[in-house]
C-alpha cells in the first residue's frame, strides 16, 4: 500500500472512530445523568407525597384524639361556669358529681381535676378547711383518679407557681398541657392533659378544670406504623416533649433537637408560619430524615408537631436501583454502539482505498481512462462513486476531441500557407483601387456641405413654433389638472355629507331610545328605593327577634343550673343558642347599617338619572337641528359637483386640440432635426472616409509585412501541433 493508502488507514479511520466513540460516549452520559437525575427528582415527589399523605392522614387521627379530650374539658368548664346560679351549699358536690362523671364515661382519661381560687366557689372555705379533698384553708381542690377501673378522689398538691394551674387561670381559652410521667399501680405512664379557666359571669377567672389522658391509644395508633423498612412516626408537645417515640426511653423527655441551637430556630419558625419542615440528623450511623408537620387542636393556641423518622437510604433505594439499571443499559449501548461504529468505518475506509488505487493509476500508473468504480451502495460513497466516474469519463472526452481536433489543425495549418501567397496579390489591387474612390469622395463632400446650411435654417424656424405651442399646451394642462382636482373634492365632500347624515340619523335613533332607556331606570330606581325602605322594616324586626332569642337563652340557663346534673346538657345547648342571638343581632345591626347606605346610593342614582334625561333631551332637540343643516349643504355640493363636472369637460376639449398640434410641431422639428443630423452625419462620414482611405493605402503595405510574418508562423504552428499529438497520445481512451 502507498502513501495515500497508509494516510487514509492510519489518520482517517482512527480520526472517525475516535470523534464518532466520543460523541457516542458523551451523549450517553449526558442522557445518563438526565435520565438519573429525573428518576431521583420523581422519586423525591413520590417520597414527598407519599410522606404527606400518611402525615395527613395520621395526623387527622391525633388531632381527634386530643380534640375530643380538649372538647370534653371544654365542656366541663362550660358547666362549671354556672356554678352561680346553683345555691352555695350544692356548688361543691355539683362540681365533683361532673369530674367523677367524667371519668366513668372516658376510658381514656386517667383524672380529673379543678382548683379554685380561695372563698370563690361558694364564699364558705373555713367550713371546710382541713376536710377530706381540701387543704387546711379550706380550699376546694378535689383531683379525681381512676385505677383499675376504681374512681377515688384526694386532695391536689404542689398547685400553688404550677404551669397547669397559674398558666389556664391567665388564658382566654383552653390549654394544653405538656405530656408527663404519672404513677397507676406502681407503674409510670405518660399522660397529656388540658385545662381551662372557669369564670363568673363578670368574666372573672375563679379556677382551673381540667383532664389528663393516658397517651396509650396515641402509642398504639402511632407505633403501628411503618413508613418504608424502619421509618416510625413520633408526636412532640408545644414545650418539646416528645409524646410517641419508636424508643419509648424518650417519651415524656426533651426532644434534643428542641433545645440544638441548630434546629430550635426551625421549631420557632414553624410554630409561627405552620409550615413543616425537614431536617437531617444521624441515628446510630445512619442519616435519618426527620420531617416535622406542626398543628393545632380546635382553638387552642399551642403548636403540637408530628415527626416522621425515615433513614435516607431507605427512600432513596428504589431510585439507585433504578440509576443503576439505567447506568448498565447505558454502558452495554455504548460498548454495542462503539463495536458496530469500528465496522462500519472500517468498511467505509476500505471502499476510499478502492477509490484512491484507481486515481493513483490514473496519476501515476499508464494513464487508463476507461477504469471504471464499481457502484454496490446509495450512500455518500457511493455518490462520490458516481461522481469519480463521471469526472473521468468526462476527460477521457475531452482527451478524444483533443485528438480529433489535433489532426484537423494539422490539415488546416498546411492550407493557410498555400492561402498567404494569394492573399499578398490581392493586396496591390486593393491599393490601385483606393485611390479612384478618394477621387470621388471628395467631390461628394462640397455637396453635402450646401445641403447643411439650407436644412439648419428650416429647424430653426420649426424651434420658435414647437415653443409657443408648449408653453400654450402646458398652461391648459395646469388648468385641466387644477379643475379635476376641485371637481374630486366636491364629489368627496359630498360623500362625506351623505355618510354624515347616515350618522346624524343614528344619533338620533339612539338619543331617542337613551331619553326612554333613562326613564325607565328612574323608575326602577324608585321602586327598589320603597322595596329597601321595607327590608329596613324587616332588619329591625330580625334584631328584636334576636334580643328576645338571647333573653330566652339567658333564662334557659339558669334553669338548666337549677335543674343540676340532669341539665347540663341543656345548658350547653341554651349557651350556644345565646351564642346564636348576639350573632343574630349583630348581623342584623350590619343590615341595618347597610341598607341605610343603599337607599343613599339609590337616591342618589334616581337624582343622576333625572338630570341625565334633561341632558339626553338637549342632545336629542341638538341633533335633529344638525341634520337639517347637513342636508341643505349636501344640496349645494351636488350642484356644484354638476357646474364643475361641466367646466371639467370643455377643458378637455382644448387640451385635446393643443396636443394635436403640439404633436404636429414636434414632429416636424424632429424630421428636420433628423435630416441636419443625417447631413452632418454624412460629411462627417465623408471626411472620414477619406482619412480611412489614406489610412487603407499605407495598411496595404504593412499587410504585405504581415503576410510574410504569419507565412512563419503557420510554420511554426505545424509543428507544435504534431508536439500536442505526441503527448495526447499518451492516454488510453
Amino acid at each position: 500500500m502507498g502513501a495515500a493508502g497508509k494516510w487514509i488507514t492510519g489518520s482517517i479511520r482512527r480520526e472517525m472512530i475516535f470523534l464518532l466513540g466520543t460523541a457516542l460516549v458523551l451523549t450517553l452520559v449526558v442522557s445518563g445523568l438526565f435520565l438519573g437525575r429525573n428518576v431521583s427528582t420523581t422519586f423525591n415527589k413520590l417520597s414527598d407525597k407519599y410522606l404527606d399523605e400518611t402525615t395527613s392522614h395520621y395526623l387527622e387521627k391525633t388531632s381527634n384524639i386530643l380534640a375530643n379530650e380538649y372538647s370534653t374539658c371544654r365542656s366541663l368548664a362550660v358547666a362549671a361556669a354556672n356554678f352561680e346560679a346553683i345555691s352555695a351549699a350544692d356548688r361543691r358536690g355539683y362540681i365533683n358529681r361532673i369530674l367523677e362523671e367524667t371519668l366513668e364515661k372516658n376510658d381514656t382519661f386517667v383524672d380529673a381535676w379543678t382548683c379554685w381560687e380561695p372563698d370563690a366557689l361558694d364564699g364558705m372555705d373555713d367550713e371546710y378547711a382541713g376536710t377530706e379533698n381540701h387543704d387546711g384553708t379550706g380550699r376546694f381542690i378535689p383531683y379525681w383518679t381512676k385505677t383499675a377501673g376504681k374512681i377515688s378522689c384526694t386532695a391536689l398538691t404542689a398547685y400553688g407557681g404550677s404551669s397547669w394551674y397559674e398558666y389556664p387561670l391567665k388564658s382566654k381559652k383552653g390549654v394544653l398541657i405538656d405530656p408527663k410521667r404519672y404513677e397507676v399501680d406502681g407503674k409510670l405512664m405518660l399522660v397529656s392533659g388540658v385545662a381551662f379557666p372557669i369564670r363568673n359571669k363578670a368574666g372573672k377567672a375563679v379556677g382551673v378544670i381540667g383532664i389528663d389522658m393516658a397517651m396509650d391509644k396515641l402509642t398504639e395508633l402511632l407505633s403501628s406504623v411503618s413508613l418504608y423498612s424502619s421509618g416510625y412516626i413520633s408526636l412532640i408537645s408545644a414545650g418539646g416533649i416528645v409524646a410517641v417515640d419508636k424508643d419509648a426511653s424518650l417519651e415524656g423527655e426533651r426532644l434534643p433537637a428542641f433545645s440544638d441551637y441548630r434546629t430550635t430556630g426551625l421549631f420557632t419558625k414553624s410554630e409561627t408560619d405552620m409550615k413543616s419542615f425537614k431536617i437531617s440528623a444521624r441515628e446510630n450511623g445512619r442519616k435519618i430524615l426527620k420531617y416535622y408537620v406542626p398543628f393545632k387542636v380546635l382553638e387552642a393556641d399551642q403548636v403540637w408537631f408530628m415527626g416522621i423518622n425515615v433513614p435516607e437510604r431507605e427512600i432513596d433505594a428504589d431510585s439507585l436501583a433504578i440509576i443503576r439499571t439505567i447506568l448498565l443499559i447505558f454502558v452495554t449501548a455504548t460498548a454495542v454502539a462503539l463495536v458496530l461504529t469500528s465496522l462500519t468505518i472500517r468498511s467505509t475506509v476500505k471502499k476510499i482505498r478502492q477509490g484512491a488505487a484507481a486515481m493513483k493509476n490514473i496519476a501515476q500508473g499508464d494513464g487508463d481512462l476507461t477504469v471504471r468504480m464499481k457502484i454496490a451502495r446509495t450512500d455518500e460513497l457511493g455518490e462520490m462513486y458516481t461522481y469519480f466516474n463521471q469526472t473521468i469519463e468526462k476527460i477521457q472526452e475531452s482527451v478524444r476531441a483533443v485528438k480529433s481536433e489535433t489532426n484537423a489543425m494539422e490539415l488546416s495549418a498546411s492550407t493557410l500557407a498555400g492561402n498567404m501567397n494569394n492573399t499578398a496579390a490581392a493586396a496591390n489591387q486593393i491599393k490601385s483601387n483606393i485611390d479612384s474612390v478618394d477621387l470621388q469622395i471628395q467631390q461628394h463632400n462640397d455637396s453635402v456641405r450646401k445641403t447643411t446650411g439650407s436644412v439648419e435654417q428650416i429647424n430653426t424656424d420649426l424651434g420658435r413654433f414647437v415653443k409657443s405651442i408648449e408653453n400654450q399646451s402646458s398652461s391648459v394642462v395646469e388648468s385641466s389638472a387644477a379643475i379635476e382636482e376641485m371637481v374630486a373634492n366636491i364629489r368627496s365632500v359630498t360623500k362625506i355629507l351623505e355618510k354624515n347624515g347616515t350618522t346624524i340619523k343614528s344619533l338620533e335613533d339612539a338619543s331617542e331610545q337613551g331619553k326612554q332607556d333613562i326613564g325607565k331606570s328612574s323608575e326602577s330606581a324608585g321602586k327598589i328605593l320603597q322595596q329597601s325602605k321595607s327590608l329596613l322594616e324587616a332588619s329591625k324586626i330580625i334584631q328584636n327577634i334576636a334580643s328576645q332569642t338571647n333573653l330566652l337563652a339567658m333564662n334557659a340557663a339558669i334553669e338548666a343550673a337549677h335543674a343540676g346534673t340532669s341539665g347540663q346538657g341543656f345548658a350547653v345547648v341554651a349557651d350556644e343558642i345565646r351564642k346564636l342571638a348576639e350573632d343574630s343581632n349583630k348581623q342584623g345591626k350590619s343590615i341595618t347599617t347597610n341598607l341605610k347606605n343603599v337607599l343613599k346610593s339609590i337616591q342618589d342614582v334616581a337624582e343622576s338619572s333625572a338630570v341625565l334625561q334633561e341632558k339626553f333631551n338637549r342632545i336629542y332637540t341638538l341633533t335633529q337641528a344638525v341634520a337639517q343643516q347637513e342636508t341643505t349643504i349636501m344640496q349645494a355640493m351636488q350642484e356644484q359637483s354638476e357646474g364643475g363636472g361641466q367646466v371639467l369637460a370643455a377643458m378637455k376639449q382644448i387640451n385635446e386640440v393643443t396636443m394635436d398640434v403640439k404633436t404636429g410641431g414636434t414632429s416636424m422639428q424632429s424630421a428636420t432635426n433628423a435630416v441636419n443630423h443625417e447631413m452632418t452625419e454624412l460629411m462627417r462620414l465623408s471626411e472620414e472616409i477619406t482619412s480611412g482611405m489614406k489610412e487603407m493605402a499605407a495598411g496595404i503595405t504593412q499587410i504585405n509585412d504581415s503576410i510574410n510574418s504569419v507565412n512563419d508562423l503557420t510554420k511554426h504552428n505545424q509543428k507544435s501541433i504534431g508536439n500536442l499529438a505526441a503527448a495526447v497520445e499518451k492516454f488510453k481512451v
